[in-house]
């Protein structure tokens, strides 16, 4: 009955201080206010277990010391051993909140880290979404504007030129909800935003490719070729008047995919800012690989522009089968 009774007064307390903690929030205390509302709590539930146990130990042995506790401390006198036993009744209630705080301090902690994870996961992807509504848009006023000339020369070509930028909205429009795809449906895309600029510019335009087969199936940000063939083709090759030659090359070197676009146009400054695409295709690359991944401007020895664009080499699951 003595035992019993402390181990049921046990487990009542600490279950009712473990909801009262709960309950007021002391885990979102600072340390210090804390650490004084522990103190307190351990040594009030130790005082009433002691309490309750020398009750017993007086109802039932006739003395509230009882006789294990005597064993215990038998080179005690009486009230020494009294006092043992609320010694002992601290230690224990101080090992077990002490327990329980590192445990749910730790879970707390963990579930912390996890919301910032999500947060941040929340952030990324919200950015990358402005980041893209930004690109859209910006394509879809150049590819009107460009079949706004060529309905105004060739009415007859019109149509072929909607196919091909049908199908480019369409690309545009499923790839809203994808941040990666493979290069090769990349490839596709900017197939048809050439047969666009190929109506407009005739032979005005060349288009070299050079594509590792390797290098197909690795995923890249959408939109992302597309970008540097626009941006070639806009401020390298249409100012002159005899066109030029547009090279695509795409290779994986040292574990990442180097993808190259060339132009022999007029050039600009290396550290050029480039405009709303290349800037757009910097913060995204920032965004989606933390400094993994990396957009160069270079001026060939021969003339022209080259944009480098490498990120690590990361085959599609359906590609790989």
């Amino acid at each position: 009955m003595l035992w019993g009774g402390v181990c049921v007064a046990g487990f009542a307390l600490t279950h009712g201080l473990r909801a009262l903690i709960r309950r007021r929030g002391w885990l979102a205390l600072p340390p210090g206010a804390l650490g004084v509302r522990i103190v307190f709590a351990t040594l009030l539930v130790a005082a009433i277990t002691y309490g309750l146990a020398t009750a017993l130990s007086q109802a039932v042995f006739d003395n509230p010391v009882a006789p294990i506790t005597q064993a215990f401390y038998q080179r005690l006198d009486h009230e020494g051993q009294l006092r043992n036993e609320a010694i002992f009744f601290v230690i224990v209630y101080a090992a077990w909140i002490a327990a329980y705080l590192a445990i749910t301090l730790q879970r707390q902690r963990y579930r912390t880290e996890v919301r910032q994870a999500q947060l941040g996961e929340a952030l990324r992807a919200a950015e990358l979404r402005l980041l893209k509504s930004q690109l859209n848009p910006h394509f879809l006023f150049n590819a009107l504007n460009g079949l706004r000339s060529l309905i105004a020369d060739e009415p007859d070509r019109a149509r072929d030129a909607v196919t091909h930028l049908a199908r480019t909205l369409r690309y545009t429009l499923a790839s809203s909800d994808e941040d990666l795809v493979t290069l090769e449906r990349e490839l596709e895309m900017v197939d048809d935003y050439l047969a666009l600029e190929s109506m407009r510019l005739a032979e005005r335009l060349r288009v070299e490719r050079d594509i590792d087969p390797a290098a197909r199936g690795t995923r890249v940000p959408s939109m992302l070729l597309q970008t540097l063939v626009e941006n070639s083709i806009k401020h390298g090759l249409e100012p002159k008047a005899e066109g030029g030659t547009l090279e695509i090359n795409a290779e994986i070197v040292d574990g990442q995919l180097a993808v190259h676009v060339r132009d022999d146009g007029k050039g600009f400054a290396p550290k050029a800012e480039g405009g709303v695409g290349l800037a757009n295709i910097r913060q995204r690359l920032q965004a989606m690989y933390k400094g993994r991944a990396e957009l160069i401007i270079s001026v060939p020895p021969v003339g022209g522009t080259c944009a480098t664009i490498k990120v690590p080499y990361e085959v599609s699951r359906d590609a790989a089968t």
